[in-house]
Formats: C-alpha cells, structure tokens, sequence
C-alpha cells in the first residue's frame, strides 16, 4: 500500500517541524497516536501519514502558505498494511521569562496527552528564579531540561519519551531544547 507525507528535502529543522506538528493539531489529527513513517533521509522524527495524496498535497500548500516556504512537498512510502502508530509529536514546554523569573508551562494540548495516559498525574507550571536555574544547570549539567521536564509532567524521562518527548519553546518562538524517542534502524 502507498502512503504519503509531508516534508523538506534533507529534512525539517526544529522550528519547522514545530508548525508542521501544530497544523496536525490544528485540523485534528490525534498526535499521540498516529499512523506515521520516519522522516526519510534522517531517522530523526516520525512524520504523520495520509493514504490519500490530495490530503497530503492540501497539508503541504496549506504549510507552505503559512510558513512562506514553497520547499514544503509530498513524498510517497510503501507501507506495509500494519503500518507503524504512535507519537508523531513531541510534548511542548513553553519558556516565558521577565526580570529574575522564569515560567515553564506546557502547551494545552500537551496537557491532554500527559493527561490521558497518566490520568492521576498533577500538572502545574513551574516558576524558578534566576538563581535556582543556574543552580539546576550546575547541579544537573546536559540533564537538566530532562530535570525540568520531569518537575512539570510528573512521569519519568522513559514515559515522556513514549509520548512522543518534549521540545522545550522559548520565547519567540525559538526552540530552546528537543528530546525525542529514537526511532529504530530497522525502519
């Protein structure tokens, strides 16, 4: 069977990815489960994916008109009939700052997803002074988004990933960190 997605030649970038994601969303596509492939060229994401090329070929205008990037187009897979399903986004984590302040809170439809696989989880933004974010750097060096991501899901680094990871969204939209599920060789 052939399937279609939606990609850029070599690859999306983060912030690319990061409204490729958002449109799914927005037109609703469940996220947390999908069928998907990964991205071809990199084993780097998984990519959503129609069986019908006039959806995928609507998903790719409608991408480049709103990122202003005619590189946007439809790529064909043989898939096999059970095809993989999972994740094909990560969770995201905004960062907004003033003064000696910095809040971290997720995204509200990354609040559903933790939400629906870890029902009793208690989700609240986070607020950390200056001080203690460079103390948690120090103390916790290349892990300490991980640190971070675990203050505001509750669940372990292993149960985030199974949901797809997490990007962390500075202000402006720049992203800040990404941490994703590996996908297999194999594929």
């Amino acid at each position: 069977m052939e399937v279609f997605s939606v990609t850029k030649p070599g690859g999306t970038k983060e912030f690319e990815f990061a409204a490729f994601t958002r449109l799914l969303e927005e037109i609703g596509v469940d996220v947390a489960n999908a069928p998907r492939v990964p991205e071809p060229g990199t084993h780097r994401r998984w990519l959503y994916v129609w069986r019908r090329k006039e959806e995928a070929e609507g998903f790719a205008r409608e991408l480049q008109l709103r990122t202003r990037d005619g590189s946007w187009q439809v790529h064909a897979f043989k898939a096999e009939e059970e095809q993989t399903s999972g994740p094909v986004a990560p969770l995201d984590i905004y960062e907004a700052h003033e003064d000696q302040v910095y809040r971290y809170f997720l995204a509200p439809t990354s609040r559903e997803r933790v939400i629906r696989a870890f029902p009793h989880t208690k989700l609240y933004p986070v607020t950390i002074s200056l001080q203690n974010r460079e103390s948690m750097m120090q103390q916790f060096g290349d892990t300490w988004w991980d640190e971070l991501c675990f203050i505001i899901t509750g669940p372990s680094k292993e149960k985030i990933l199974s949901l797809g990871g997490y990007r962390v969204i500075l202000p402006g939209g720049e992203i800040g960190h990404v941490e994703l599920p590996e996908i297999p060789s194999s594929l």
